[in-house]
């Protein structure tokens, strides 16, 4: 078992690894001010400090999400939103899919099916969609 620790934007950040003698694959659960998060996208990893990188930038892009709020967490993926004025003055929202601390989406999608009369109300359409659109990609075995 090996341990990592920092703190981060006021957060304590831990990162726990363990390896399975037997499979020799390594177990990784970040833990965030004593609340543990150990669905960690990757896991296991075969390799313990790529096990420690990746629960470190997990819990880095979770408190920045929780307190920039422009994302949100869900599934161990990050969701991104935003929303774009357009010239009649309604909103259209969009979002992006993100991977743990990566800054570089690996799915971008503008939800132009809806015009919101606020910017929050686009935003909120935005996430249903974002929500529906990962969750069958995880039932159908994509990620």
């Amino acid at each position: 078992m090996a341990q990592y620790g920092v703190t981060y934007r006021g957060r304590n950040i831990t990162v726990v690894t363990t390896t399975d003698a037997r499979s020799d694959l390594v177990r990784c659960v970040v833990t965030i001010d004593g609340v543990d998060y150990p669905d960690l996208r990757g896991n296991p990893f075969r390799a313990a400090a790529t096990a420690q990188v990746t629960g470190a930038g997990f819990a880095r892009a979770l408190i920045d999400a929780e307190l920039d709020g422009d994302a949100v967490a869900y599934h161990g993926y990050f969701i991104k939103l935003s929303a774009n004025l357009q010239r009649d003055g309604s909103w259209v929202g969009s979002y992006q899919f993100h991977r743990n601390d990566n800054p570089v989406p690996f799915r971008r999608v503008v939800c132009d099916d809806f015009h919101g009369n606020t910017q929050v109300e686009a935003e909120e359409h935005a996430i249903v969609l974002a929500r529906q659109a990962l969750d069958a990609d995880i039932a159908a075995g994509r990620l």
